[in-house]
């Protein structure tokens, strides 16, 4: 565990990063006193998406072009 003050996280910005990247709980006392963690969130992996995945599981009515009755007035 380390602490710092708003000002020597500032200045010690990449020291910081590397701390909480080795799995240190990092520490950082802001201005107005209040005291803030640092923590390393690990990002999830986008998975590359492939072609036709959904194909079959979606269904689309054949009057989904169809003009909708509560319209019809506008449409005279």
């Amino acid at each position: 565990m380390k602490t710092y003050t708003m000002k020597e996280a500032v200045a010690n910005f990449d020291e910081l990063m590397k701390d909480a990247q080795e799995g240190l709980t990092v520490y950082i006392i802001g201005s107005d006193g209040r005291e803030y963690e640092l923590i390393l969130k690990q990002m999830p992996v986008n998975k590359p998406r492939k072609p036709g995945m959904f194909e079959g599981k979606i269904n689309i009515a054949e009057d989904f072009d169809d003009p909708l009755p509560e319209f019809e007035p506008y449409m005279k």
